[in-house]
């Protein structure tokens, strides 16, 4: 069974008490994998907070100083790209297959669901909502048009999948919130190489304008042009669902589909989640009483 190691960005104070609720979750969920190693990438330009970095390394995270790149400063979600690439670098020498969470996760049951078949690079859960997906029953729009182009992403390689939340067949389109990796062969590394395209390309910024989502989803658009492109179909594993369930669109998943209690679930991202009041109707005890104790000593100040 190979090794994992967990990763996750922690640009401010908030990520980083999430980070640490994660790491948390892990260590007392985790099943066989709880001591697996977590490491938090934190930008060396905005430090965080003594009571953080301690709280981190008393639950057995490595911190990890991230360089920022200020080239693309305000341009949504660089710092995670880039960090994603500087994690995937330094698992590849671990030799260890890397996790690369949001910091908003949570760990629930023993995480089996992460470790990658024989012959896959890559696992990962489409988009939650398609969106600006390209959905398959229309023409390839133009934006996607040129991610294809630019990525070089062979035409035979745009296989179907379906958003997880609004049921939308769609072209192979991946949650960047949770991605497994092979480190070796270096998919995050040339998401996080590719990346300054996105601000740069004139032609891109029209889409940008046109309509603000282009611009918040870019990254995952490109990050699906990577994976197509360095990747035949059989490198790819979809995850199941409860491998990165979307907690905080709990009421719109599909019924047929949704899970009866939190406890249920393996991995999930949360959001504003635990923000919304009676979100304890969907946790069962002991989850319930663990995430009152660790949300009010973490994320709470």
């Amino acid at each position: 069974m190979a090794d994992l190691v967990f990763a996750c960005l922690a640009e401010d104070e908030p990520a980083g008490r999430r980070a640490l609720l994660l790491t948390r979750s892990l260590r007392a969920f985790g099943g066989r994998l709880a001591g697996s190693s977590v490491w938090v990438l934190a930008p060396q330009a905005m430090p965080l907070p003594e009571s953080v970095r301690d709280g981190l390394r008393a639950a057995g995270a490595d911190l990890v100083p991230l360089a920022t790149d200020r080239s693309g400063a305000g341009f949504p979600f660089g710092a995670k790209v880039l960090a994603a690439g500087v994690a995937e670098a330094r698992a590849a020498a671990t030799r260890s297959t890397l996790v690369w969470m949001d910091a908003g996760t949570l760990i629930l049951r023993e995480p089996d669901e992460l470790h990658l078949p024989p012959g896959v690079a890559v696992g990962a859960r489409p988009v939650d909502l398609a969106l600006i997906g390209s959905r398959l029953a229309d023409p390839v729009s133009p934006f996607w048009d040129l991610i294809y182009r630019t990525c070089a992403v062979p035409a035979d390689r745009l296989f179907p999948m379906e958003s997880s939340v609004d049921e939308v067949a769609i072209r192979p389109y991946f949650n960047a919130g949770l991605l497994v990796v092979r480190p070796e062969r270096g998919v995050l590394g040339r998401w996080a190489t590719m990346f300054p395209w996105l601000y740069r390309d004139p032609r891109l910024a029209a889409f940008y304008r046109e309509d603000e989502r282009y611009a918040i989803f870019a990254h995952q658009a490109l990050l699906a042009g990577v994976v197509l492109s360095s990747l035949e179909r059989e490198g790819i594993e979809e995850l199941p669902p409860w491998a990165n369930y979307p907690l905080h669109l709990h009421e719109r998943y599909p019924l047929a589909r949704r899970p009866h209690a939190l406890d249920e679930v393996t991995v999930c991202r949360y959001e504003d989640f635990f923000e919304t009041p009676g979100w304890e109707k969907v946790v069962g005890e002991p989850l319930r009483g663990w995430l009152r104790r660790e949300l009010s000593a973490t994320i709470a100040r």
